[in-house]
């Protein structure tokens, strides 16, 4: 949802208006009960706005943040192949290397 805001109260408290945009959130700012602009992360999504977003929609409680790896929960595979057999197959594979 957009939050809105008018501009004599967006200059008032454009600190908090900024970190609500720095979590994903978007503001329409009115003049006069028109929207005249829009204030929004940037359109190219980096890294730290992922996990803006990620914050954002946990927070809502739209998703949910898994728990820590249990490395005991996964069976342990074996082997198939003898190491030799499979160096001799990345080596066919690749080519010869010099």
């Amino acid at each position: 949802m957009v939050k809105t805001s008018g501009v004599g109260e967006l200059k008032t408290r454009l600190s908090a208006y900024l970190r609500m945009v720095e979590q994903g959130e978007r503001v329409a700012v009115t003049r006069r009960g028109r929207v005249v602009a829009e204030l929004g992360p940037p359109a190219h999504a980096t890294e730290d706005d992922a996990y803006a977003q990620l914050r954002r929609r946990v927070r809502a409680g739209t998703v949910r943040m898994g728990g820590r790896n249990r490395p005991e929960l996964y069976p342990r595979l074996s082997r198939r192949l003898p190491s030799q057999v499979v160096r001799d197959l990345l080596d066919d594979v690749r080519g010869e290397r010099n």
